[in-house]
């Protein structure tokens, strides 16, 4: 049998066979647990970290779980002119894509602890980072509507004290790695590479997760997004995009390392050979960085 999930904040939707149950979040993960039928195959939407404690408490109780990517799900209510957008329909549609398609798709399989944790940790972080540059752009703001001065200390300290509170995030992170063989182990490994140091190493095992999930260092790159996307139509010529597909500060780190990458070998002669062959610079480096990913990939295993 075929289980839809649709997760919230606050209620998990069950839909099993005609009907749709109803359970707050997480207190109803018990009362789930003792309603679906050994053998069910549960399928949810990747909802960061609301349905985590769901598909980790189905995992442990055996049951095939598959997290899914809402793109997927939403291209294919799309397919089905879909008009109806509830969290009943939603999770009859999540039910129906699970039964036609887990086929092709990787059943979930949990980030070990240290690492889910250090990716809470730096996806906080950065969040630390993009209050700091707000409040810093109405600083600057102010500075023109008021040339005279807030004549508040407190309120221009804001940055400075964000900048603080991120490095002292940033070390618990490292402390945690520094508790965990494996994830100190592929801390260290992809430093080894060029243009990555430890923020960088950091964002890449936040976003990347359990690298040993990855079957080949090819399904890694086109999980970060890196891989191109071919379009053909008649006689229109073929045009490669990146997919765009993996989180995007994901993507953002393996760019910032592959402006330092293509300055050393081997990557610096597959960067000069794009360029001879008339591709632009950026092209050159999205090549370069995802190049890196699979290295990264490599050095993790």
């Amino acid at each position: 049998m075929y289980v839809g999930v649709d997760v919230s904040r606050a209620r998990l939707d069950v839909a099993l066979g005609d009907r749709v149950y109803h359970f707050p979040n997480p207190d109803g993960i018990p009362d789930i647990l003792s309603l679906l039928p050994q053998g069910a195959i549960v399928g949810m939407e990747s909802t960061g970290v609301y349905g985590r404690p769901l598909a980790f408490a189905l995992h442990r109780a055996g049951f095939r779980v598959y997290v899914l990517n809402p793109a997927a799900v939403k291209a294919y209510a799309r397919s089905l002119l879909r008009r109806a957008k509830t969290d009943t329909a939603d999770a009859r549609l999540v039910a129906r894509f699970l039964a036609e398609r887990h086929g092709d798709l990787p059943p979930y399989d949990p980030t070990p602890d240290v690492l889910y944790q250090v990716g809470l940790l730096v996806r906080f972080a950065r969040g630390l980072t993009a209050q700091r540059v707000a409040v810093l752009n109405r600083l600057h703001a102010w500075e023109y509507a008021w040339p005279q001065g807030l004549g508040l200390e407190v309120v221009a300290s804001v940055p400075g004290h964000l900048e603080a509170l991120r490095g002292q995030v940033d070390r618990v992170a490292l402390n945690m790695l520094r508790s965990d063989p494996l994830g100190w182990r592929w801390f260290t490994a992809l430093q080894s590479l060029p243009g990555v140091g430890q923020g960088i190493a950091l964002t890449i095992l936040a976003y990347s997760g359990d690298m040993r999930r990855f079957s080949s260092a090819r399904a890694y790159a086109a999980f970060t997004g890196l891989t191109p996307k071919l379009y053909q139509s008649g006689e229109i010529p073929e045009v490669g995009r990146i997919s765009r597909m993996g989180p995007p500060p994901l993507r953002a780190a393996f760019y910032l390392a592959a402006l330092r990458a293509r300055e050393v070998e081997p990557y610096a002669d597959l960067y000069g050979r794009l360029l001879s062959g008339g591709k632009p610079k950026k092209v050159a480096l999205i090549a370069v960085a995802n190049r890196l990913a699979r290295h990264a990939w490599a050095v993790c295993r």
